[in-house]
């Protein structure tokens, strides 16, 4: 019986563990100076890609701080931020109160690929969406 148990709180343990320690390690990941390499702006007709315009070499950066604050370059100038990551969102939080979630599809310590869904809307029965994804290196 102390088996069982024994084996059932290893289990437990390292299934319920695990999904923590990959959101603080996100949050330790994101410390720093990242580098936009590309940007992508993609749209979407039911769910296939449509269209998709790449920029590359953009001068564009994003500067994380273990304080959760952050500048950030999207397109326009430098921006103060606030910032929390989970373990596949980063949220970016304005002066003003707007918010802006990023899905993550990859963060290693020097590699990080995120989208931002800009707009979804729906016409005739068909589905539109518009997204960036932005790949920045530190």
């Amino acid at each position: 019986m102390k088996k069982i148990t024994l084996l059932l709180l290893f289990v437990f343990t390292i299934l319920f563990g695990c999904k923590k320690d990959d959101a603080e390690r996100n949050s330790d990941r994101l410390i720093g100076r990242w580098n936009v390499e590309s940007v992508a702006y993609i749209r979407y007709e039911n769910g296939k890609e449509t269209e998709r315009e790449q920029y590359s070499n953009v001068t564009l950066a994003w500067d994380f701080r273990d304080d959760g604050t952050a500048t950030v370059n999207f397109e326009g100038g430098e921006e103060q931020v606030t910032w929390t990551a989970t373990d596949d969102e980063i949220q970016f939080k304005r002066e003003d109160d707007q918010q802006l979630n990023f899905k993550i599809n990859s963060l290693t310590k020097n590699s990080m690929d995120v989208v931002f869904e800009e707009s979804v809307k729906v016409e005739d029965g068909i589905t539109y969406r518009n997204t960036a994804q932005f790949i920045l290196r530190k």
